[in-house]
């Protein structure tokens, strides 16, 4: 909507920052918001709301009779915004142009990234593990052991 209301001459800008052109000026209403509870700076939002009347979509559509590709490449009323324009997102895949110069994440590094987040979550149980199963199995092992030769050592 924001596209089709800047195609015809309503908004300024470009998507996440548009504004209101002197034609829209005359069918909506931008009002400035602010939390402005103090402190830190991340803590006080602020923000705008648009609201447009009940006479944009009469004139929307009026204008989009009369010129339905909107405005044209040299009578844009904000050409200098147009250049500064967004390029769409290229992920190399289709093209073929073999530039390589972007390299993809490979498996090797994925299973060395999961390996290292999986000792991260494990580490803190390994201690306790080591300390109340492994050791003490191990001692009674060592014990019995350790009787089960001094028995054989005596039968001599």
């Amino acid at each position: 909507m924001n596209e089709l209301l800047k195609d015809h001459g309503y908004l300024y800008g470009n998507p996440g920052a548009y504004g209101l052109t002197e034609k829209g000026q005359q069918y909506a209403e931008e009002q400035y918001h602010s939390r402005g509870t103090g402190g830190y700076a991340q803590y006080n939002r602020s923000w705008e709301t648009r609201t447009w009347n009940d006479e944009t979509a009469a004139a929307l559509k009026a204008d989009m009779e009369a010129n339905p590709e909107g405005f044209g490449a040299g009578n844009s009323p904000t050409e200098e915004d147009d250049d500064l324009g967004y390029e769409p997102f290229l992920d190399g895949s289709g093209s073929g142009s073999g530039d390589d110069d972007d390299p993809q994440p490979s498996w090797k590094g994925l299973a060395i990234g999961g390996v290292i987040v999986g000792a991260l979550l494990v580490a803190p149980h390994v201690k306790p593990f080591w300390n109340n199963k492994v050791k003490p199995a191990v001692k009674k092992l060592r014990d019995g052991l350790a009787k089960q030769e001094s028995d054989e050592s005596t039968d001599s």
